[in-house]
């Protein structure tokens, strides 16, 4: 497809979702089924609320990122399909970072088109953007945040992962992944990644194990606690004989059976 270049798809793709949008105005006005996402409406609600000065959240089902709203405010005063432009040049952006982090993982040029070509030309992401839904924001950030890894630069990489995180939780799921890609000794050469030093590992198991031993031998006089306080319903009078079986519960070595502890408080 050397008659295709990336320049093209992408023109190609931004007319055919301006087509949609005007469409889906059309279809809003003369149909019953609306083509606009509701939550898009919640949108466009909660942006006018804050280009009027006033909270965002008082929009009741507003439940997003106050930037959001910000981003959208001029649907109040030049068109409510301006968020749907926003989305769907969102949606142009992702297509080129795949371009781009493929072209930097040295994959062929035909493979690089038609990966964008899946992304551009499948129905159930371009109806995303043009509907009114704000995911195509997510997905650009997180590119670009993939894209600012590869190029070193770790401080916009970092101040764009804290805003999507703002903009939509889910995104902490990729933060594992971000911290191993940083770490060096995670991803070498020929090697699978190792979560562990196995030296430190052996050093911290045979504290964990000296810490358990402890806890393990303590355990009596916790149960004695637990049950003195749960069982204690006398006067205040009658606590120094709880506080004597307390300390009988404690003087007890290692052999004693728990359930003798118990009986002491029936």
């Amino acid at each position: 497809m050397k008659w295709l270049k990336i320049r093209t798809l992408l023109l190609l793709s931004a007319i055919f979702r301006v087509i949609l949008i005007v469409y889906g105005e059309w279809q809003d006005t003369h149909m019953e089924v609306r083509y606009t996402d509701v939550d898009y409406l919640v949108f466009s609600d909660a942006a006018s609320l804050m280009a009027n000065g006033e909270s965002p959240y008082k929009r009741t089902t507003y439940r997003y990122s106050p930037l959001l709203a910000f981003l959208l405010t001029p649907n109040s005063f030049i068109h409510r399909s301006w968020g749907k432009f926003i989305f769907s040049a969102a949606d142009l952006f992702v297509g080129s970072f795949i371009q781009y982090i493929l072209k930097k993982r040295e994959v062929p040029e035909d493979m690089c088109l038609y990966s964008v070509m899946v992304w551009l030309l499948n129905p159930f992401t371009f109806t995303i953007g043009t509907r009114g839904n704000c995911e195509p924001i997510v997905c650009a950030m997180i590119l670009w945040i993939i894209i600012c890894l590869i190029n070193g630069n770790i401080v916009q990489a970092a101040f764009w992962y804290g805003l999507v995180v703002h903009f939509r939780i889910y995104p902490i799921i990729y933060a594992l992944p971000i911290v191993l890609v940083l770490d060096p000794h995670s991803f070498q050469s020929g090697q699978k990644p190792c979560l562990v030093n196995w030296k430190s590992s052996q050093d911290n198991a045979s504290h964990g194990r000296k810490e358990v031993s402890e806890v393990y031998g303590n355990y009596r006089t916790v149960l004695c606690m637990v049950f003195l306080l749960v069982a204690s319903n006398t006067a205040m009078e009658q606590n120094e004989a709880e506080v004597g079986r307390l300390k009988l519960c404690t003087s007890m070595d290692g052999s004693s059976d728990p359930l003798v502890v118990v009986g002491l408080f029936t």
